[in-house]
């Protein structure tokens, strides 16, 4: 039987280092985490349409921060909201108070759809409580196949609403990579060329920063939205570059005769984590932005890939193959010098592309089972996990950050 607590807010200390305004690169979350179980939480009272309380329950339990008590048990949760939902002329109003974790407070959203204002209402409330970036107005994106096996980038939110599609390329998109919640760059194969695309995603523009000839691919866009890290085969090699969006500057980072591939960078943009096979198997290195030598992180002598840096909670996730030939999520706090690997996914399947969710906590990854690759989203703290998405056939997702 899980244990319970009776406030999540007090069994982990979250201390935010502030930036200033102009300098957010710069910020610090650093989360130390005692929790055997989420606090319980139950709505109260609930004035609105069935199908809204419904929405508001699903995305409080969805959000992975809460254990959600049936209604006729929610006056004795540790947290309990007392909430009126209003639905006119097509938008959506909710007005909630919050009680428990220590606090009590009021919160007030208007929206478009009910679905809009419960993502930024459960936002608000994680924000009150623990402090957490926005989580579930933050969409993920993925690339999902098409008619004719072309590929095109979808996303949706943590529940699976709000499908939409993003390219209409006729053509192979894949790889996407946010540098901040309004931007990320992406591969394209088209009219046997490959490039990587710069997409807008706010104002729905995007421009190709890179078709040089041979490889345009695995690209990583910085946090201030300048700087490209990607693979590239200029003179037949694959190495990684760096790119300057500013003035079209190119620098060589990488020059072996070894692949290296999927770039992700650290939290303060000073370094940036690659995947190698200097080993005979693809393995994990971290090197200085600005170049020079590359060490091998310890995550043991087996088939690493896909990592990706929480810029919350400066850990590192990547996909791993285990001693039984399936794929896991493992985590590793950098933060410690690059401390134990440990694996979070323990069920079957083949776990893989994981990307951190805005909290830190969880993150997004695909579980291959069966003949289908669904969304699943994975509590790294607690190793639980739920599915997004069920008989689909989606790849490497990507969610966006809270800045």
């Amino acid at each position: 039987m899980r244990k319970n607590i009776i406030s999540l807010a007090a069994a982990m200390t979250l201390v935010l280092s502030a930036a200033p305004a102009w300098s957010q690169a710069e910020q610090r979350t650093v989360v130390r985490k005692t929790i055997v179980d989420n606090p319980s939480i139950g709505v109260a009272v609930y004035e609105g349409s069935p199908a809204s309380r419904a929405k508001l329950e699903s995305v409080l339990t969805r959000c992975g921060w809460f254990r959600m008590m049936p209604a006729a048990q929610a006056s004795s949760a540790q947290i309990q909201i007392f909430a009126r939902c209003q639905e006119v002329g097509g938008k959506a109003a909710i007005v909630a108070k919050v009680k428990g974790g220590g606090k009590e407070f009021d919160i007030s959203f208007q929206e478009a759809s009910v679905d809009l204002a419960v993502y930024a209402a459960v936002d608000e409330i994680l924000k009150q409580l623990y402090q957490v970036p926005a989580l579930c107005a933050r969409k993920i994106v993925f690339v999902m196949t098409g008619q004719n096996g072309l590929k095109e980038l979808f996303s949706c939110y943590l529940d699976g609403g709000g499908l939409e599609r993003l390219t209409h390329n006729d053509s192979y998109s894949t790889e996407p990579s946010w540098g901040h919640q309004h931007a990320l760059v992406y591969t394209m194969a088209k009219n046997n060329a490959l490039s990587v695309v710069l997409m807008d995603v706010g104002k729905n523009r995007q421009r190709v920063v890179s078709k040089a000839r041979g490889l345009n691919a695995s690209a990583a866009l910085s946090r201030d939205g300048r700087y490209v890290a990607l693979a590239m085969s200029e003179d037949n090699r694959v190495d990684l570059y760096m790119l300057d969006l500013a003035t079209n500057a190119k620098t060589r980072l990488t020059n072996d005769q070894h692949v290296e591939s999927s770039p992700c960078w650290s939290p303060n943009g000073e370094e940036v984590c690659f995947v190698s096979d200097k080993l005979g198997v693809p393995q994990i290195y971290l090197m200085s932005a600005s170049g020079g030598a590359a060490r091998r992180l310890s995550v043991g002598g087996n088939e690493c890939v896909s990592p990706d840096w929480s810029r919350v909670t400066n850990r590192l996730c990547y996909s791993k193959r285990s001693n039984t030939g399936q794929y896991v999520i493992e985590v590793m706090d950098m933060g410690k010098g690059g401390g134990a690997p440990e694996a979070v996914t323990v069920a079957a399947g083949d776990w893989e592309a994981p990307s951190w969710a805005p909290d830190g906590r969880h993150l997004v990854c695909t579980r291959r089972s069966g003949r289908s690759r669904d969304l699943y989203m994975v509590d790294t703290w607690l190793k639980a996990f739920w599915p997004i998405t069920k008989n689909a056939d989606f790849a490497l997702p990507a969610w966006t950050p809270a800045r």
